[in-house]
């Protein structure tokens, strides 16, 4: 699993070397179990997560080519850096909202493919032996029934936040190094507990998990090193020093004041 990173001086001020937290920042301990990424939009958070996956040639969940502007600024900041192990594994997967609506897009197509081709076979075949027939169809409807089995039915019927826990419910069990950008978006409350609940378990089983989020429960792990990306680098920070933690308690505590102020 991965135990540190370390950054080389920038020479460049372009993007992604223009951005403070990371210009600002030497070497970071990877070491625990969990870490977590926090901070404002455009902090650096996903750019470094995205570098890491890139740097540990991480599977991405979509399967599909990085844009090449992208690939070329995670190119290069990985070049920058040196991750050290002390197991490298491609063992789990770097996810995101984004490429998870192209992974929904891409099992619909394969699923319709399949569909297709059973229905090919049973023109094939149509007036031969019934016998035939059947040794023929059973790899295509087994492929099929088995993408049904993995996420219980088919994600693309079900509201995004669904079909997020359905995927993660389905893959996260292989022991890994696990990189998640931002997973809670599409999820409720209580089923972002669930996902806590799946990186929990995870991690006992001797996975990694770094993720970047801008959800106080997932931030709530236990036992989690968290960062905070700012201008003056990427820190750690204690769970109830984080300012979305601060902001989120005060609002439930005193909402009826926050909401009159308007």
């Amino acid at each position: 699993m991965i135990k540190s990173l370390t950054f080389h001086p920038f020479a460049s001020d372009l993007f992604p070397f223009n951005i403070p937290a990371l210009r600002n920042t030497e070497r970071l301990d990877l070491s625990s179990p969990i870490t977590i990424f926090v901070g404002a939009n455009g902090s650096g958070k996903s750019t470094l997560l995205k570098t890491i996956a890139y740097y540990n040639e991480s599977i991405r969940v979509a399967s599909g080519d990085i844009a090449n502007n992208e690939a070329v600024a995670l190119a290069g900041l990985a070049k920058q850096m040196k991750i050290t192990y002390d197991v490298k594994t491609r063992a789990g997967f770097f996810f995101s909202g984004e490429d998870f609506i192209t992974y929904i897009t891409n099992l619909k197509a394969m699923k319709a493919k399949l569909r297709d081709d059973i229905e090919e076979v049973k023109r094939e075949f149509r007036g031969k032996n019934d016998y035939a027939l059947t040794l023929a169809l059973g790899p295509l409807r087994s492929q099929l029934a088995q993408l049904d089995h993995a996420y219980d039915g088919d994600l693309g019927h079900r509201s995004h936040g669904e079909g997020f826990l359905s995927f993660f419910k389905a893959r996260m069990h292989q022991k890994g190094i696990y990189l998640l950008d931002e997973p809670e978006t599409p999820l409720s409350a209580v089923n972002q507990y669930q996902l806590v609940v799946l990186i929990t378990d995870l991690v006992r089983s001797g996975s990694q998990v770094i993720l970047a989020t801008h959800s106080p429960i997932l931030m709530a792990l236990k036992d989690a090193l968290i960062y905070q990306f700012d201008d003056d680098g990427i820190h750690p920070v204690s769970y109830d020093d984080i300012e979305s933690v601060q902001f989120t308690r005060h609002f439930l505590n005193d909402k009826d004041n926050f909401i009159n102020r308007l």
